[in-house]
């Protein structure tokens, strides 16, 4: 609720001196506070923090009657008291200096550039100039330990027992002072036997008075604590009786909460304990304990110093007599923990804590906490003070002062002066458009509400821990302080904030603030009873100080903030709370009526006018002690059962009553009238329904979703220290009408790591915040010696939870509906994984037996969805290998789980079960299977899967193949005790336990060796090897020698050899899946394998020229390199019958193809008629793409010179450094320059060409990768695939030196002709099937 955020101020104090400070307390309504030291009393403004008045002491008066203690003020803020050492009451008048307008009034520089240009350097306030006089001096019998105001009257207790009552006057009212040794004492207010205090020197510490509980809160000197009440609050003598607070004996300090009616009281032990007070026997009852974990801290801050609440009784501040402050919810639930903060590496906290806190005191609304620090080791009588006051800013949630915030999701926190504001935690909807092909079907089917329209509709999880800081304008704050109430709407795009008088709102998307443009309107009305958005409108509960009368109003938000289009409905009483639910507005009044409403905004109307119509009103005044006591009240459509004499179902009320949730249901009747048969509509409510206790906060579901109803059907709640509480729905299965008797709703607890401030039900998201710091300096000179409070969002997944504990109830049923409405969610395996952790870790190391194990069902329960092998071995790599076993036993095997994972291609779940088998299993059967995983992985081209797997071959020892895994040491349960030694029972141990004769089993023998060792010394193999046991002979000075059997591993190669037979056999298998991939014609999973596995593929290639590196049909590979390679095939520049004529005007040969093939040979290059070169000339459009410059015309380009140089290397410029580009390039130049001009411009015509050829290639990194490969074959004298590569890239020159390496002796004449025929069905398939 509360955290604290920046850097803790220090308060500077003028003439201090050598006093240390004592106390600061501020008044009631917390506009003005005072700082108590030694000898003197100050006043101070709280915002801005300034001095307003001191009044010291003379030195006289503090050796008279002793040195200040206590301070108090009167509740008008009229008068202080302050009580001495000496025993002394001094009150002091606190009055107002008519003649002076204000204090710390700012002018204006008369020199224009000095002058303020922003209304932000203003002092708004007007500072009210005050006197302090010191009025009256009282003497006290007895010592001064505690001061209380009660109502208009000072309750003093002193060290003699007695518990005095003084006026304001000086006064004392004798007739109501308390005597403890006449004070009865008990239990609770059922017995009749009270006793008093019987002991000598007893007398009360610490008081403190709460007239919502309805008594005063005691701590006696020697720890024991009680609680004072009587009939009345006047507090007769004659009728206080005392409640003792059970099993405390060593009570420090009290403190009471006022509206959830609880009493603090803090122990010695550094814990604090709450308690109730139980309304049938009136005794007190523990509530919780305040107790400081090992993880928070793990030693002891000695007693508790000092306990305060907030304003608003959501939180406790406690702190220690070593130093460390701590905050806690208002059932217990941790919120900040100092001792846990960064003070550097030279700060000891259990001698010197930098926090030494020995007085606390809030201030409005929480947002600031006034601490007096002081060093432990402080002197009164050195030379300086160590005392300081320091002031820790916090924010708060809206939910402490506006609890109908609840209904909305999105997180956000509210300053004295700014908003914090996170939107970022949510479930983003993605839609994708629908095949038209799936329409038709799903018009047809009952899961059209899932969609809209033809879009699939998806969700991605994204979230944000960045917080958007909204800062109040000064044009409002500066007279409105402090912020009390915050709203945000639905979609999170619109603020309002009310302070002191009137209200503002803030826009998010035109990041703009709105406010009274009349100054006056806003000053005229007090916002009392909430604030909500409903729509487009701003209501609020306020108090209309023009007209004295309460009332609700309603703003819209597109106009100006005006009166004019205010919309204004009186009430009886002061508004304290109200809520909405869709069109229905809930009020609850100060005079404990509550009122619902109908909205609905008024039909052609320019100003957007509302209309309210009120429905009924109920008088809930005898199910609260007071109205202040009533923490939130809620519309909402939940119930227990459905009514049996109602037409239709209406909404419920749900009333938090001091942490007492309580349901009132009401249902619909339907009058006659007399003349009449329609009727008239009233409401009757049902008797009141207690839900849950010691509840903080409640979040009700706005709407209910059909895919989620579980999830938006829900009543949750958050109880403090005692976890988190789901009132869930139990929905009866389709048709299943037999048992009417079972329940339709069931309350499951869980507990929480983060405090929950925002709940999102249909992503099963709590959402949070929590506080860190950060160190700058560790001087502790300087005033940033303290750490820097940072802010952070936090969230966390229900889901498991709820899980859980449905399986605990045998409710799986239910449970596996919730869980197959969220499989949708990206976190739902997680959700999973918990669920699996938590329950395997609390039973796995569980030291008694458990008789109704869980594990086995939820095991079961996870079964029933596609990722249970994924949860299983991501929850054992999460676990202890110690727990395995426990978790297998009722998983299953990890062999079987293994197995089931290659069988549905789960490779990668599969390899987190090979390293739980490295674990369980001896490395060979790892190896084994770790084999079959490889072989899976290369199949589906999971490289890096496969690269991973091959490092763990080659990382197995080969001495550890056959050697078993270690036991596990169980847990007790399982009935092996792991502190005893193994134990081998003998017949002697049988003979003496079961008390029968030893009788001989076995032969005797003559030798000291045992039967077993004489087999192995015979030459029996063993089961795993063949060789024979050694034996060797140890001898020790003074003592024979004799045989000792020495065990060695068998079938255990040993040495380099070793190392050598497992690469052999990791090659073996990367050759296999070479050449597998190699013989589909895959040249790039080809690739991508040599790549991820460091596997030689040109040595390889080499030696398998002539086996798996054969093309066997080289129209069906290049068809395939395509296609892998996303290569676009070539295109005609010209019609066909140009190249023919062109063919037929330039070769001699003739123009048949079978006379073409014929005369190509290995020497296939010959000069042309033109002194250029080609390679083979047809019709194909392959070989057009490979003619040279010189046979094309003027206005050609041959492929080949547009080729980029992609390859740096020597040895990867194969067709550019030979190109036409290359030594070509001044003989072309030469012979152009015969036929053509520098002048000449290329036409249209080959300029479109030049373009198409550029556009008919594939991509740059499909080039950069065929460019590799054909190196790599090569130089692997591959020259089959290395010609199938140079003409899928129309490379002239690459074919040519191609054909020019078949000329090398390496190459036999099978290879060449083979080569011969892949070429002519080349040309064969592109002159006629192209």
């Amino acid at each position: 609720m509360y955290f604290p955020v920046g850097w803790p101020k220090v308060l500077n104090i003028p003439q201090l001196g050598k006093c240390s400070i004592r106390q600061v307390v501020c008044n009631r309504d917390k506009i003005l506070f005072a700082i108590l030291t030694d000898d003197c009393l100050s006043v101070w403004f709280c915002k801005p923090c300034v001095p307003i008045v001191i009044h010291r002491r003379s030195c006289e008066s503090v050796e008279d009657i002793g040195m200040n203690e206590l301070v108090e003020w009167r509740p008008d803020s009229s008068m202080l008291v302050v009580a001495t050492s000496g025993g002394y009451l001094l009150l002091y008048k606190l009055g107002v200096v008519a003649e002076q307008k204000g204090l710390y009034v700012q002018v204006d520089s008369p020199h224009p550039n000095l002058r303020r240009d922003s209304a932000e350097l203003f002092i708004k306030e007007v500072i009210p100039p005050l006197h302090l006089t010191l009025d009256e001096e009282v003497g006290i019998e007895g010592g001064i330990t505690s001061v209380v105001c009660i109502r208009d009257e000072l309750m003093l207790a002193t060290t003699r027992g007695h518990v005095l009552r003084y006026r304001w006057d000086g006064s004392q009212n004798r007739d109501y002072c308390l005597d403890l040794r006449r004070v009865p004492f008990c239990i609770d207010q059922q017995v009749s036997k009270a006793v008093p205090i019987l002991e000598c020197n007893t007398y009360v510490v610490d008081i403190e008075y709460s007239p919502l509980v309805g008594g005063f809160a005691v701590v006696l000197n020697d720890g024991r604590a009680a609680f004072l009440t009587a009939a009345s609050l006047r507090f007769d003598p004659n009728q206080v009786q005392g409640i003792w607070a059970q099993n405390i004996e060593d009570a420090t300090c009290a403190s009471v909460n006022h509206k959830y009616r609880l009493i603090a009281f803090g122990r010695k032990n550094s814990q604090a304990v709450v308690y109730c007070i139980d309304e049938s026997t009136g005794g007190l009852e523990v509530s919780h304990h305040i107790v400081l974990s090992s993880k928070d801290y793990p030693g002891s801050p000695g007693h508790v110093q000092g306990i305060k609440w907030t304003p608003d009784g959501c939180a406790m501040a406690v702190s220690w007599e070593q130093g460390g402050l701590s905050l806690w919810s208002t059932f217990g639930a941790l919120l900040l923990c100092t001792l846990g903060w960064d003070y550097g590496l030279h700060v000891d906290l259990a001698r010197s804590n930098p926090l030494h806190i020995h007085s606390m005191e809030w201030s409005a609304e929480g947002y600031q906490l006034w601490m007096v620090k002081r060093q432990p080791d402080h002197d009164p009588g050195g030379n300086g003070s160590l005392d300081c006051v320091i002031q820790l800013d916090f924010v708060k949630s809206a939910l402490t002062v506006n609890p109908c915030m609840s209904h909305q999701s999105h997180l956000y926190l509210q300053g004295e002066d700014r908003l914090f504001v996170n939107l970022g935690d949510n479930l983003t909807k993605v839609y994708h458009e629908r095949p038209r092909d799936q329409l038709s079907s799903l018009y047809g089917s009952n899961e059209m509400f899932l969609d809209v329209g033809n879009l699939i509709v998806t969700s991605t999880l994204t979230g944000s821990k960045q917080w958007t800081v909204v800062p109040i304008p000064s044009a409002y704050l500066g007279t409105n302080w402090p912020i009390r109430y915050t709203a945000i709407d639905s979609e999170g795009q619109n603020l309002a904030v009310a302070g002191r008088t009137g209200l503002a709102h803030y826009s998010m998307v035109s990041r703009k603030w709105k406010l009274f443009g009349n100054e006056t309107q806003e000053k005229d009305f007090v916002v009392t009873g909430g604030l909500l958005w409903w729509r487009d409108h701003v209501v609020m509960g306020c108090y209309s100080i023009l007209e004295n009368r309460d009332e609700i109003r309603i703003y819209p938000r597109d106009t100006r903030l005006d009166n004019t289009f205010v919309k204004v409905v009186r009430v009886s009483a002061q508004v304290l709370l109200l809520n909405t639910l869709c069109d229905r507005l809930i009020t609850f009044c100060a005079n404990g009526q509550i009122s619902i409403y109908s909205l609905s905004v008024k039909e052609n109307h320019s100003l957007g006018g509302v209309e309210m119509g009120i429905l009924q009103s109920v008088d809930i005044s005898a199910l609260c002690v007071h109205p202040a006591c009533v923490v939130s009240v809620t519309l909402t459509t939940l119930r227990t059962e459905t009514g049996r004499h109602t037409t239709k179902e209406v909404e419920s009320i749900m009333l938090n009553v001091s942490g007492r949730l309580l349901m009132v249901q009401r249902e619909q009747n339907c009058k006659q009238g007399d003349d009449n048969s329609d009727g008239s509509l009233s409401y009757i409510c049902a008797p009141p329904t207690v839900l849950a206790s010691r509840v903080e906060n409640v979040w009700v579901p706005r709407k209910s979703r059909r895919e989620k109803p579980h999830l938006t059907e829900a009543l949750w709640l958050f109880c403090g220290a005692h976890g988190m509480m789901v009132w869930l729905p139990l929905f009866p299965r389709d048709g299943d009408k037999s048992h009417s008797f079972m329940s339709k709703r069931i309350m499951l607890p869980f507990h929480l790591r983060i405090y929950p401030l925002a709940i999102l039900f249909e992503d099963a998201i709590l959402l949070g915040a929590e506080n860190d710091t950060m160190l700058y300096t560790s001087d502790s000179n300087s005033p940033f010696s303290l750490p820097f409070c940072v802010l952070e969002r936090t969230s966390q997944v229900y889901l498991h939870q709820i899980l859980r504990q449905l399986i605990r109830r045998n409710l799986g049923f239910h449970a596996w509906e919730i869980a197959r409405s969220c499989t949708s969610l990206p976190y739902f395996p997680h959700s999973l994984e918990l669920l699996l952790h938590e329950v395997l870790e609390e039973e796995a190391t569980s030291k008694e037996p458990i008789p109704d194990a869980l594990l086995p069902s939820v095991i079961e329960f996870i079964q029933e969805f596609p990722v249970y092998l994924q949860t299983v071995v991501q929850c054992a790599r999460k676990t202890e290998i110690a727990l395995w076993p426990y978790l297998f036993s009722a998983a299953g095997k990890p062999k079987d789980l293994f197995q089931e994972c290659l069988a549905r291609k789960q490779l990668d779940t599969a390899a987190s079960y090979l390293i739980i088998l490295q674990n369980l299993e001896p490395s060979s059967i790892s190896r084994q299977y770790a084999t079959l995983l490889l072989d899976a992985a290369l199949d589906q081209c999971k490289w890096e899967l496969s690269k991973d797997l091959v490092r763990f071959l080659r990382a197995i020892d080969p001495n550890d193949v056959e050697s078993p895994r270690a036991s596990f040491i169980l847990p007790s349960k399982y009935g092996v005790n792991p502190q005893t030694p193994p134990v081998s029972p003998n017949e002697e141990d049988l003979s003496l336990v079961l008390g029968t004769m030893q009788v001989s089993r076995g032969r005797s023998y003559s030798t000291t060796t045992s039967p077993k060792v004489q087999q192995i010394e015979s030459g029996t193999p063993s089961v795993t090897g063949h060789h024979r046991e050694m034996l060797r002979s140890s001898s020790s000075s003074g003592e024979c020698s004799r045989s000792v059997p020495m065990r060695r591993k068998k079938s255990v190669p040993t040495g380099w050899g070793d190392t050598s037979v497992i690469e052999f056999f990791i090659d073996v298998i990367l050759q296999r899946h070479a050449r597998r991939l190699l013989s589909a014609h895959r040249l790039t999973d080809l690739g991508y394998f040599a790549a991820q596995l460091d596997f030689h593929l040109v040595a390889w290639l080499g030696r398998e020229r002539d086996r798996a590196a054969r093309v066997d049909d080289f129209v069906a590979a290049l068809k395939q390199l395509h296609l892998d390679f996303v290569w676009p095939y070539p295109e005609l520049c010209q019609p066909v019958s140009y190249y023919l004529q062109w063919n037929s005007s330039t070769s001699d040969s003739s123009p048949t193809l079978d006379d073409r093939m014929k005369s190509l040979t290995v020497d296939v290059v010959s000069p042309g008629a033109n002194g250029g070169s080609r390679v083979v000339a047809g019709s194909s459009h392959y070989t057009t793409c490979i003619l040279m410059p010189s046979e094309y015309r003027s206005s050609s380009v041959i492929e080949a010179q547009l080729v980029p140089h992609l390859l740096q290397d020597e040895s990867s410029m194969m067709s550019e450094e030979s190109s036409f580009w290359g030594d070509d390039r001044e003989q072309y130049m030469s012979d152009a320059s015969e036929n053509t001009r520098w002048s000449d411009v290329p036409s249209t015509l080959v300029l479109e060409q030049l373009s198409q050829e550029l556009a008919n290639r594939g991509s740059p990194e499909s080039e950069v990768k065929l460019r590799y490969l054909l190196q790599l074959f090569m130089e692997a004298s591959c020259l089959e695939w290395a010609l199938l590569i140079s003409v899928l890239l129309r490379d002239a020159m690459a074919v040519l030196r191609t054909t020019n390496a078949a000329r090398s002796p390496d190459h036999s004449i099978e290879a060449i002709l083979h080569l011969k025929e892949g070429l002519v069905a080349l040309c064969h398939w592109s002159g006629t099937e192209w």
